[in-house]
């Protein structure tokens, strides 16, 4: 759990470095290229809606099936930001 007094700065380090290390390639591909290039324009209210989507105690294969849109994703974990990181997946698999 990260504390409370966390700022901005160490908060987008510590995600970003989250976003790289998973446990699955998949993720860490998906989420890891999509902080390099986003992490630095969320908002503050964007970096914990993104905590909280890959910190949540998801399976990280429904953070996938998610994101690649095998899977809808649960009204409790649908938000803006998870919307970007589609938007970005579609983007970055049409650039490969």
């Amino acid at each position: 759990m990260p504390p409370k007094d966390e700022t901005l700065e160490v908060k987008r380090a510590r995600l970003l470095y989250q976003s790289k290390k998973r446990g699955i390639l998949e993720n860490d591909i998906l989420l890891g290229n999509f902080f390099d290039a986003c992490g630095s324009q969320l908002s503050a209210e964007q970096l914990e809606a993104y905590d909280d989507l890959v910190n949540g105690g998801h399976a990280e294969w429904d953070l996938y099936y998610w994101i690649c849109g095998i899977r809808p994703a649960p009204p409790e974990v649908t938000s803006d930001v998870l919307r970007m990181i589609i938007a970005f997946a579609q983007s970055y698999h049409k650039k490969m």
